[in-house]
């Protein structure tokens, strides 16, 4: 019987994952970095440190991914300034 109460304390003790960021979060964004684009980008140009840069706000995708990005081509044109996204790349 011990047994089992003590499975079920340590199963709910595990609590729930959730993946992106939560409402208290989002406030916080503006202080995250991501990834920007720093130059023009046309469609067929290969990402590469001097046309990628990663700054504030964190509003595109993670700095996780850059190393990632350097030598993969573009799917689409890109304007400077803008931010990265996850659906842009993969």
């Amino acid at each position: 019987k011990s047994l089992v109460i003590e499975s079920k304390r340590a199963w709910e003790s595990i609590g729930n994952i959730t993946y992106g960021s939560t409402s208290e979060e989002k406030s916080s964004m503006i202080f995250k970095r991501s990834i920007y684009i720093a130059k023009d980008i046309k469609k067929g140009q290969l990402f590469n440190e001097s046309n990628l840069r990663v700054i504030r706000p964190g509003y595109g995708c993670s700095p996780k991914f850059y190393e990632g990005l350097i030598g993969k081509q573009a799917k689409k044109d890109f304007i400077a300034g803008t931010p990265l996204h996850i659906k842009d790349i993969f």
